[in-house]
């Protein structure tokens, strides 16, 4: 028997009538049954659900995926089309709408094969618009598809983006421990979003690369240009996350490094040069031509 799990732990105590399943079954009796298809808890939950109209489902606002796989989506639609629909989604009330809350694959899958109806557990407390409620949005959302390992690298950053752009959560520590996630790991994938508008594009229409570590590297070359060279360089197999750390260590070495701080206003030049950082020739020489020029003007 799967372990039963508590739902306050997605929403916080503040919203409690949220905890209230669904007709008995399909949220407080094991929303991780419904979520991994234990067989054994289906019938529980198919006898307490509702047969809704597909065209009054909306997807969750907060569904960090962009795309579905279309083989998968294939293959799923397949089953149910052949065997039935073995779990309900999980919905909640909005107005004359409802938004889902698990089962988002099994919605588009039925949509795949032209159904018109699924079945759905409905949770009793309909949706409101406050944090709380969100949250549990975000993170049923989130969370499944982390769980099943379906989301890539910038699928998830711009959805912990846009839970925080939300003020579902503080900051992202808080968003971190949220997700079980730990703080380095959320800071590399919000990373992510600094790469090149052309890269994030590549990898929002087509997701070649998940390697997240070669990802964050990779943002850290600030060269727009050589940063889109090394991504497709990367996509194609053609090098590795550790040939992009080597051009990183190779842009702090050769990074430039400013010797002469230089001011002008109508009344005066000022002239700061750190001598520390050149060598003795370079500064004989400098101090060399400055002389010079100063000698110049100053008769």
């Amino acid at each position: 028997m799967a372990k039963k799990i508590d739902l306050s732990n997605s929403i916080g105590s503040s919203n409690d009538n949220l905890l209230k399943a669904a007709k008995g079954a399909a949220l407080t009796q094991d929303l991780g049954a419904l979520l991994r298809g234990d067989k054994e808890d289906v019938k529980v939950a198919q006898d307490n659900t509702s047969l809704l109209k597909i065209k009054d489902i909306k997807d969750n606002p907060f569904q960090p995926r962009i795309e579905m796989n279309e083989e998968s989506l294939k293959e799923l639609a397949d089953s149910i089309k052949n065997e039935g629909q073995l779990q309900p989604i999980i919905v909640q009330k909005d107005k004359n709408k409802y938004i889902v809350i698990a089962g988002h694959r099994r919605l588009y899958a039925h949509k795949l094969i032209k159904k018109e109806t699924i079945w759905a557990s409905v949770i009793e407390s309909p949706y409101s618009n406050s944090i709380e409620n969100d949250q549990l949005l975000f993170r049923q959302a989130t969370i499944e598809n982390l769980q099943r390992d379906q989301l890539f690298p910038l699928e998830l950053a711009l959805g912990c983006k846009k839970a925080i752009d939300k003020g579902l959560y503080k900051n992202r520590d808080e968003l971190a421990n949220i997700l079980n996630k730990s703080k380095s790991y959320l800071a590399k994938i919000m990373a992510i979003l600094k790469l090149s508008p052309k890269i994030i594009a590549d990898l929002s229409e087509h997701k070649s690369v998940k390697d997240i570590e070669a990802l964050y590297e990779l943002q850290k070359i600030k060269d727009f240009k050589k940063q889109e060279k090394l991504y497709f360089l990367l996509k194609d197999k053609k090098i590795t996350r550790d040939d992009i750390r080597f051009e990183v260590k190779n842009q702090k070495d050769n990074k430039h490094v400013k010797i002469i701080n230089y001011k002008k206003t109508k009344q005066k030049i000022s002239l700061s040069v750190d001598l520390r950082k050149l060598s003795e020739k370079e500064k004989s020489d400098f101090e060399a031509k400055l002389d010079n020029l100063i000698s110049e003007y100053d008769k």
